[in-house]
Parts: C-alpha cells; structure tokens; sequence
C-alpha cells in the first residue's frame, strides 16, 4: 500500500481537475471520482454527423491562469493544448439595427467605441481605467488567494486607489449609467453580469471588473474545441499520476468517529474509499445543502445557513446543426432584447421562461472549419434562464421560440436550414451536475455580501476542500483554475490537516 497522503477529488470538473494536478505534483496520492461518463463537468461537448458542439464555457479569459497552472506542476501548455486569439471578442447586434464588433485591447476597443458611438471613446478610456484598478486589487485579493484574513498581508499603499474603486457604491448598471449615454453602450457592458448568473441592476458596482478582464486580456479559444481543455488537464493529471474513475457516483463523505475530520467517502455501490482530505468538486451548494455531506452532525445547521441564498440564473442551451454558413455571424455573437429589465424581472422575480430573451450564438466553425461539414455551420445557442427549476414542460417548445427569434432577428436564420437541434435546460443542469437548484454559478452575486459569502476553499471540518464554480473565487474557466488551485495549496500547506 502507498506510503503517500490520499486525497480524493469528488468531480472531474476543471476545478477538481487542475487540484489534482496541483496536489499529485505536491506528492499526495490522488483519485477523481466522477459521476458521469467523462470529465469535463459543465465543459461538456456533444457531435453529431461531424458537428461538434461545446456545451459550457465558449470563450477563455486570462489565459496566463491556464499557462500557470502547467508551469507550476512543471509542465508545458503547449504539449497538451494549443489556443488561440478570437477577433473580434463579440459581435454585438442591437435592437434598432446596429451591430458593434468588441476587439481586444483596451486601446483597439476604445478606438472601436469612439467610431461607433462619437463622443463615448473618452467615456470608455475611463471605464476601463477604473476596471482597470478593479482588477488590481481584486485579482491578488480575492481572486488568486483565499478569502480570509491573511488578505491584509498583502496590501501596499499602491492598492489604495484599487480600494476605493472596489468599495464604489451603487450597483454595475448604475456606475455604467455614469461613465456612458449611450444605451446600447449601457446595455453592452451591464450584459457582463450575466457572466455569473446575476442581474446588473442589482450586483455590485465591484463586479465592472468583469468587462475590463475580458477586454484587457482579450478572448480565446481551444483548438478543438473548448472540451480540449478538459481533454487536455485530464491528459496531463494522468500524466502526474492522478488516477481518475468515470461513472463512479459518491453518495456521501464519511468524517471519522469524533466529526473532526473526513477520512473518505461513500460510493453509490456502498464500497468505502479511504483518504486523509477530499476535495469537493461537485457543486458545493448541493453539497452542503444535500445528502454528500449529511452525515456530518451539523449538516442542518449547513443548510439553514445557505436556504436564504438566492440562486444565480441557469441557462437553456440549444444547438443547432445547419446546411449552410452565414457571412452575418462573429465567432461570438449577442443578440439583444429590446426591454433589458423586462428579461431580469422575468429572470429573477417572476421565474418564467424569458419571453424575448437576449440571445448568444457561438459559431465555432469561424475560427476552424473542422467543427462542422464543409460547407456547414453549427450554432451553440444560449439564452438566460430561471433557476429554481419549475416544471419541466414549461421548456416544451421552447427551442421553437428561440428559432423563430433567431429567424426575425438579425442573423435571418431560415428553419429549413435547421438539420438537427439538442437542448439542454436547467433541470437537465440539475440532474446532470448536481446543479443546485439548476443555477449554474451556485448562489447570485446580486449582493453586496456575495463575494464573501461564496463557499470557501477550506472547510467547515479538517480535511474538507471544495473546488469549482461555486465555490470562491466564482465561476468561469481561469475563476474555476484558481479555486482548484487554491484548494490544492491549502491541503499541501497542511490546512485542515490535523
């Protein structure tokens, strides 16, 4: 029997994935157990008849995250995954006719905004100088490190104006209205709060940091598709010696005879798998609201203290396979509704399928014409939609409503150029990935004390870790790496290790 510490990564999510890069590269013996047939989480891809669809993230940010997490377990990005630059970021199309092509660069966009919209160039120089101390601050605070005290250790007097941009009140939507007048402009940048299930008119101004990331750093891709990133961290967890186990779903984790500390978990088929930490990569909300961590004495008391939390949105995800290409499209598009705060209302408050959502197509083929058939296209297709489940009927026909949206809009998609369709929607998220509540970020960050509030890396017992989407930092490909990362250094460190 091995000598080594084990640990056990409940998920092969991206988040479980890079942890146990982390922690095999650290010495510790570690197994993934997934539930479902492959890894990859929500970074899922589904094909069909040489169609090849992902399914969760499209787009990579701050591609230095991904490129660090291989050097620092002594590995190469470029032996396991190529990527590459997407231009433009977005395309965006307006509901008065209007379309605006996002480049990357924050001097590019910028220019690119004063030629759309005269006069709001100088307004867009200054946004993305106040993301710009957003990030600064935020990045080695919250985002890279864990959220405790040990924070104030690493502030300098260069943070302080990092600080008071982070501490600006109001919500997002209320400091773009400041910097912009132009209402498309404004609509542009309050869809960022969308990127983690919340409303712009409510999460906090803090959250502006989000634009000026992507922006900054530009959008990417994955050569082959974004499952190659999974394909490629599972590649080389192997390749560092994690042993990972598909269709191995884990009933519960087992604490030891005191409560003070895991010591392995439960699978479906009642065998028992011994380890000295485990890292939860399955949602962490479902987990400390559900049955994985029941067996714990303060299970209750778990769950009391996350009821109040209000889900982020879920999505309803279709895609659909074409006989055609269509010159119209970016790889990257956003189509607009035409009353925002009717689709955020309907979203958040009335829980209903969005009557005229705004709606994002990916066209992967723009950037490599071996995702679809010469000649052909296939659309990733994804539009807000509640969490908190509702009956499963209601998403009857829905994929005919957002067709025919897509077929009076901008992009004049003809549904006799539809040669198969597949949906997901948010109950699917439920069942598929534990998704609490069918929300796909965890908890909404419609409150001030949302950050502070996400599922921390660190355990309420010794030996429990948690890694992912829901958990800190937040969701997102980079977010997702650097909650594993973060999760794989507190155990390594000795964090919760009696």
């Amino acid at each position: 029997m091995s000598n080594k510490r084990t640990v056990i990564v409940i998920g092969g999510g991206l988040g479980g994935l890079a942890a146990s890069m982390r922690l095999a590269h650290g010495g510790r013996e570690v197994v993934v157990l997934e539930k479902n047939s492959r890894v990859g989480g929500k970074c899922d891809q589904v094909s069909w008849e040489g169609f090849r669809f992902d399914l969760g993230p499209s787009v990579l940010t701050l591609p230095m995250v991904l490129d660090r997490l291989f050097a620092d377990v002594g590995l190469r990005r470029e032996d396991y995954l190529d990527i590459e630059r997407v231009e433009p970021g977005c395309r965006y199309f307006f509901p008065e006719g209007s379309r605006f092509d996002s480049p990357g660069g924050v001097e590019a966009f910028c220019e690119a905004v004063e030629n759309f919209a005269p006069g709001e160039g100088k307004a867009a120089e200054r946004f993305l100088a106040y993301g710009r101390r957003l990030w600064e601050v935020s990045e080695p605070f919250f985002l890279s490190n864990p959220l405790d005290w040990q924070a104030l250790r690493r502030f300098r007097p260069r943070h302080v104006s990092g600080m008071l941009a982070l501490m600006r009140p109001g919500s997002m939507h209320r400091v773009v209205r400041a910097h912009f007048r132009d209402p498309r402009l404004i609509q542009l940048f309050d869809r960022f709060a969308t990127y983690n299930g919340s409303e712009p008119y409510r999460t906090p101004s803090a959250f502006n940091v989000i634009p000026y990331v992507e922006i900054a750093f530009g959008s990417w891709r994955c050569r082959g598709g974004m499952y190659a990133l999974a394909e490629a961290l599972s590649r080389a967890a192997r390749d560092l010696g994690v042993r990972i186990e598909t269709e191995i779903p884990v009933r519960r984790v087992r604490f030891s005879s005191n409560e003070d500390r895991v010591d392995g978990v439960e699978v479906e088929d009642g065998s028992v798998r011994e380890a000295e930490s485990v890292v939860v990569n399955a949602d962490a909300m479902s987990a400390l609201t559900g049955e994985l961590l029941a067996g714990h004495p303060r299970a209750q008391a778990w769950r009391t203290a996350r009821q109040t939390e209000e889900p982020s949105s879920s999505g309803y995800v279709l895609c659909l396979a074409l006989n055609r290409r269509y010159s119209e499209l970016a790889p990257h598009n956003i189509v607009f509704c035409r009353d925002y705060r009717r689709e955020f209302d309907e979203l958040f408050r009335r829980k209903k399928p969005l009557t005229e959502p705004t709606v994002y197509v990916s066209a992967p083929a723009k950037c490599e014409a071996a995702m679809a058939p010469a000649g052909k296209e296939g659309w990733f297709v994804l539009v807000n939609a509640p969490s908190g489940g509702g009956a499963e009927n209601v998403w009857n026909g829905y994929d005919e409503q957002i067709i025919g949206l897509l077929r009076d809009g901008p992009l004049r998609l003809e549904p006799s150029n539809v040669l198969w369709r597949w949906t997901r929607a948010p109950h699917d998220f439920r069942q598929t990935f534990n998704a609490w509540k069918g929300a796909l970020y965890g908890a909404s960050s419609n409150r001030l004390s949302a950050a502070f509030r996400r599922v921390p890396n660190a355990g309420c017992v010794r030996g429990l870790h948690f890694a992912g989407g829901s958990a800190h930092p937040g969701g997102g490909i980079p977010l997702v790496l650097l909650s594993g990362t973060i999760a794989a250094n507190q155990i390594l460190a000795g964090c919760g290790i009696k």
